[in-house]
């Protein structure tokens, strides 16, 4: 990545892709553990209210349509009894005395009674008297079914039909004993009082209330604008007991037969109506949690960014400490050196030194003989030589000194190895310590930083250099193994005891008083960033052995 970005001359990437998975993965768990109670607990909470207020307003309806019923009930009752009352106060010759049948109709609407009209029936089906506003004094009901079920019942309440008036209205019938014989008292209910009673009982709540005949026939005026006599389309069910809900086209409907009359009792109001708190709370129930939601996305994402910007910038400061110490040990790696590069240079000035002096001592003796000139060009030669290795030396010293430029390029592993040995070669020498060579002859390349690869292995071979005492050996060996390169640098010293064997990779932990601890801790991440692995252990007969492997592309 660094090679890349020197080589196209653009800046290193920013640290924040470093933590792109940590902050998905903060900012994924901060909002699941945020919302997901809140979800849970503002989704129960609404299902509770919901199956509360959904339940208070069915059993408030059921209460209404009981109510609905018992009205139309007793209604009904009242004036089967208020005709049962005319019907056996009056003698029968007196009821169809002209006239008296409209004093009759007066009373009972005077009492409340609503009923439009009023006529004496005999046995045989025509009308002995009459009191109303339609001419039906000479109309015969024998064939009539409300004739013929009040004959056989004693009384009976009609459905809804138009008969020979042409409109739709129904009756209220009861039987009396006159003599030998029986009459019928018949009234017809006042329609417009029947509707506003059936309607009025659930204007405040919001719905309709209706009346249905077993065949789903309105047998009052309907809501919707439909006609009365109309077919509802409601499946009616058969008679039961009690109260029952249907629900429908987004309307709730419960349901009770009559039991004066086989009519059902219909309580209906849209869901929409009946259940507007309930979907208020709803409302106001997803606003708050959208509200919360925005609120709670909001600070996770500005506490993650704080968060991140903070570790971006403690990335690169520790980026930038992990360079220093680098370089500090880089240097510290280097003062090993530089006592054996001056000596090194001060032989090579003692040499150029004395053949400088034998020149000069040539150039005052006068000496002009083949072989003084020879000698002179050899001693030249020499200061030549000298110069071309000191030149060397320094630039060793340079190499070691500078950082180096951070590029990624092919590393041949058993040169860089021969070149170390070089680089140590005084102290080799002067240490009588051999190097045994155990490379493999055909070992790929790798690519990596070789300033970085050639600071993990100068730091293994200074741990070497100082755990080899005097006429010891340090071994060099190189495998290839599947897809890794394997180096192993083999020491001859006393190896590394057991209780420090743990510690021996961790930051600022050494044996020696001067030295500042840096060298394996940083081999370990210089590795470790190259993909490979580092580990040590102790060869018996020999010292310790530090393995390092490498990846290589295939």
């Amino acid at each position: 990545m660094l090679a890349k970005a020197a080589n196209s001359g653009q800046a290193p990437e920013r640290d924040f892709p470093y933590f792109r998975r940590l902050w998905n993965t903060i900012v994924t768990a901060l909002l699941v553990a945020a919302l997901v109670p809140l979800l849970l607990i503002g989704g129960g909470m609404y299902y509770y209210a919901a199956g509360t207020l959904e339940e208070k307003t069915l059993t408030a309806l059921g209460a209404s349509v009981r109510h609905h019923r018992e009205t139309v009930d007793r209604f009904l009752a009242e004036r089967v009894f208020d005709l049962r009352q005319a019907a056996g106060s009056e003698d029968p010759a007196e009821l169809v005395r002209p006239g008296r049948l409209a004093v009759v109709l007066r009373l009972l609407q005077a009492g409340g009674g609503r009923f439009t009209d009023l006529g004496v029936i005999g046995s045989d089906g025509r009308h002995m008297a009459y009191a109303g506003p339609y001419d039906l004094l000479d109309r015969n009901y024998r064939e009539a079914e409300w004739f013929r079920a009040v004959m056989e019942k004693g009384e009976h309440i009609s459905d809804v039909f138009s008969g020979f008036r042409k409109k739709p209205h129904f009756i209220i019938a009861v039987r009396q004993k006159a003599g030998s014989g029986w009459f019928i008292l018949r009234a017809t209910v006042n329609a417009a009082h029947f509707d506003k009673l059936v309607a009025g009982i659930t204007a405040n709540s919001g719905g309709d209330s209706f009346l249905l005949n077993t065949r789903g026939v309105f047998q009052t005026s309907p809501p919707g604008g439909a006609k009365l006599m109309a077919d509802s389309g409601i499946t009616v069910p058969v008679p039961f007991d009690g109260v029952r809900v249907a629900s429908q086209d987004g309307r709730i409907r419960v349901m009770a037969w009559l039991q004066k009359v086989p009519w059902l009792s219909v309580v209906q109001v849209r869901k929409k109506v009946i259940f507007s708190r309930l979907y208020r709370v709803r409302n106001a129930g997803i606003f708050i949690l959208v509200l919360a939601s925005i609120i709670i996305g909001c600070t996770v994402l500005l506490t993650t960014n704080t968060l991140v910007n903070r570790l971006e910038v403690k990335r690169r400061n520790i980026r930038r400490m992990d360079q220093q110490l680098r370089r500090a040990n880089r240097m510290t790696t280097a003062v090993h050196l530089y006592a054996g590069f001056f000596e090194e240079i001060n032989e090579t000035l003692a040499n150029i030194e004395s053949a400088v002096e034998w020149i000069e001592e040539q150039n005052r003796t006068g000496a002009d003989s083949n072989t003084a000139r020879q000698e002179i060009a050899q001693n030249l030669g020499q200061i030549r030589g000298e110069m071309d290795r000191s030149r060397k030396t320094i630039r060793r010293m340079i190499h070691l000194s500078l950082p180096a430029d951070p590029l990624i390029t092919d590393i041949n592993i058993n040169a860089m190895l021969e070149n170390l040995a070089e680089v140590f070669r005084r102290e080799l020498y002067f240490n009588n310590i051999r190097v045994i060579r155990d490379y493999q002859d055909v070992l790929p390349v790798i690519r990596g930083n070789p300033a970085q690869i050639r600071q993990v292995f100068q730091n293994l071979m200074l741990n070497a250099l100082a755990a080899v005492n005097k006429g010891g050996q340090i071994e060099f060996a190189t495998r290839r193994l599947d897809n890794r390169i394997q180096v192993t640098i083999t020491d001859s010293g006393r190896g590394i005891p057991e209780k420090l064997a743990a510690k021996i990779f961790e930051p600022l932990f050494t044996t020696h008083p001067h030295q500042l601890g840096l060298g394996l801790s940083i081999c370990r991440g210089i590795i470790e960033k190259a993909g490979g692995t580092i580990g040590f252990k102790n060869v018996t007969g020999k010292g310790a052995a530090f393995t390092v492997e490498l990846p290589f592309g295939l």
